[in-house]
Formats: C-alpha cells, sequence, structure tokens
C-alpha cells in the first residue's frame, strides 16, 4: 500500500479512480491468495470461484477463520489424569498426562 501513494496516475474522471481502486484491491487479494500456505488450497479455491472477488479485508478475515477452525478441529487437549497402578504388591498413584508422542 505504501507503493501505492509513490505511484502517480492521473485519472480524467471519477469514474476511473473507483476503477483503479477496485483492480488494485484485486491485486492485492490475488497477491495475498498466491501467498497462502498450500494447506489453504481449498479455501482459495472457494474465495477465487466466487462470482464477485471479495475485498481484502473480507479475505483475510474468512482465512482467519479457516485457521481458527483448524486450529480447535486438529488441537489435542492436554488433560491430566490420575491412574492407579499395581506394582509387586504395592500400590502406587500415578499422574499420567496424555501428549502426542507414541507410546513405546
Amino acid at each position: 500500500m505504501e507503493l501505492d501513494h509513490y505511484c502517480v496516475i492521473k485519472a480524467k474522471c471519477s469514474e476511473d479512480s473507483v476503477l483503479l481502486n477496485e483492480y488494485i484491491e484485486q491485486d492485492r487479494v490475488y497477491d495475498f491468495l498466491v501467498g497462502l500456505n498450500p494447506e489453504y488450497d481449498q479455501v482459495r479455491i472457494q474465495i477465487l470461484c466466487k462470482e464477485r472477488v471479495p475485498s481484502l479485508n473480507e479475505v483475510i478475515a474468512i482465512i482467519r477463520s479457516e485457521e481458527s477452525r483448524r486450529n480447535l478441529m486438529l488441537e489435542i487437549p492436554t488433560t491430566e489424569s490420575t491412574a492407579m497402578k499395581v506394582k509387586e504388591g504395592a500400590t502406587m498413584v500415578v499422574n499420567q498426562q496424555k501428549n502426542n508422542f507414541p507410546a513405546g
């Protein structure tokens, strides 16, 4: 956006100015979408298939929403529980914590 201030484009009428602003907005949306990680390919396709290209703010909101949804769905909650184990006739209380590591 900072570079836009240095770019001198003279519009002949207000309609030219509106068209130019729409073009710049679309260009920013495309640049943003190209820079997304491959894991967002499906969302990128959904955005590009819309009849009207959303504004940059709308696209960012869609991506943030998807990112939040994924974080909630993929999050493995860490919960603590207590288990009783019997070893050689003695009862031991062991605190267990679920984690992402495979048993082994």
